[in-house]
């Protein structure tokens, strides 16, 4: 890792964020908490123009990484982040004008034949392996939590700290909050040069000392020495993962928890119930196939029947920024002064507050924990590149 530049009077310490999305927001937040200038630069017109305004929202620290015995950086990061998240969202609430929908009701998922049993109690054991809490549920206890639930269910898991947010409401309160503390917005701002030198000049003239990448899986800006010379970045290109999801209208009888099975997951808002995700590595685009919107539905109506005559409200795609290893990269680039926070794939809105925690203990004040060395953005350069490890939908 190329040695972190002096740290000045965190006073007069001017900190540009590329890039309004969960990530970008949540990193200005803590920057600004500990004393930076912070302005964020946003190519759209609008906070979260890009993946954030399209994610569930699901917090799910232990269904997502519990089985993943090969990314123990991964669920330590997602552990932490769920540990973070009650404070983090009282923060914002607090500050910001309101709740977002901020769910303490835990997560259910269920097994609907032997072989899903199986997956299950694998799951099982990985929580209770890596200290998350976990519980099987009864039929009566099921009964009891999700009364909704009204397909073939075999055994189920309540992992009650899995959690969910609204998250376009959490970008809402995410930018009265940061507004509130005096950070700049600067509003169809596509940053595609920026020059290098002691300071950073941004394309509108504004000087930075310290750059925060937080551009999701769009273009990262090219960089620029004083004289012209290109700057390299050292930084692998994120790897797109469309997903596309389905919004139900809300419906009597309908569901309290998230729900997951191996193939699906239904999460309940208060305007609306989502359904998702596929999950279709290398594909860019955003556009929706209806044949696959219907299985999800299908889906959803097998296991809450409720839903299967629920209002479609809407069904829109997303790309997730994936890397090689599917994990992030958090911290200074090869451009000293410059740090990504990018490529959190499917769990930006789990990781946000921890990313951010990450990203202002070193932009700060220089320091790298071990966890975020496991994020170093130059560990593809350091070991090539890392193999895909394959993981359940989202």
């Amino acid at each position: 890792m190329p040695s972190q530049p002096a740290m000045r009077n965190t006073g007069s310490l001017r900190v540009a964020v590329v890039g309004g999305g969960i990530i970008g927001l949540s990193s200005a937040l803590e920057l600004r908490a500990r004393g930076a200038d912070v302005a964020i630069y946003e190519s759209g017109t609008q906070l979260g123009a890009g993946v954030t305004v399209r994610a569930a929202g699901m917090l799910g620290a232990a269904f997502e990484w519990a089985l993943e015995a090969d990314q123990r950086s991964l669920a330590a990061l997602a552990r932490h982040a769920g540990m973070l998240w009650p404070d983090f969202a009282a923060r914002v609430e607090r500050n910001g004008g309101g709740g977002f929908e901020f769910s303490k009701e835990g997560a259910i998922v269920v097994a609907r034949d032997d072989g899903e049993i199986e997956w299950l109690e694998t799951l099982a054991a990985a929580c209770q392996t890596r200290g998350l809490p976990v519980q099987r549920l009864s039929a009566a206890d099921l009964k009891r939590h999700e009364p909704a639930l009204t397909g073939p269910i075999k055994a189920a898991l309540l992992l009650p700290e899995d959690r969910q947010v609204d998250a376009q409401l959490a970008l809402q309160r995410l930018g009265a909050a940061l507004s509130r503390a005096g950070v700049g917005f600067k509003f169809g701002r596509k940053i595609e040069r920026i020059i290098g030198g002691q300071v950073f000049q941004m394309p509108d003239g504004e000087r930075f000392d310290r750059i925060v990448l937080a551009t999701g899986g769009a273009a990262l800006p090219a960089f620029v020495g004083p004289r012209g010379a290109h700057l390299e970045h050292g930084l692998v290109a994120t790897v797109p993962v469309k997903g596309q999801m389905l919004a139900l209208a809300p419906v009597n009888g309908g569901p309290r928890h998230v729900i997951h099975t191996r193939d699906v997951y239904i999460a309940p808002k208060s305007r609306w119930v989502l359904v998702g995700a596929t999950s279709e590595r290398g594909r860019a685009d955003t556009d929706i196939e209806p044949a696959r919107i219907a299985a999800l539905k299908a889906k959803a109506a097998e296991l809450v029947s409720v839903l299967g005559n629920a209002p479609e409200v809407t069904a829109w795609a997303g790309v997730r920024p994936g890397t090689p290893d599917d994990a992030p990269m958090i911290g200074q680039t090869a451009i000293p002064g410059v740090f990504a926070a990018l490529g959190h794939y499917r769990n930006g809105i789990l990781f946000a507050p921890a990313t951010a925690e990450l990203v202002a203990d070193q932009v700060i004040d220089g320091k790298v924990s071990p966890l975020a060395a496991a994020f170093d953005p130059l560990r593809f350069d350091k070991q090539g590149e890392a193999p895909h490890s394959p993981s359940q939908q989202n």
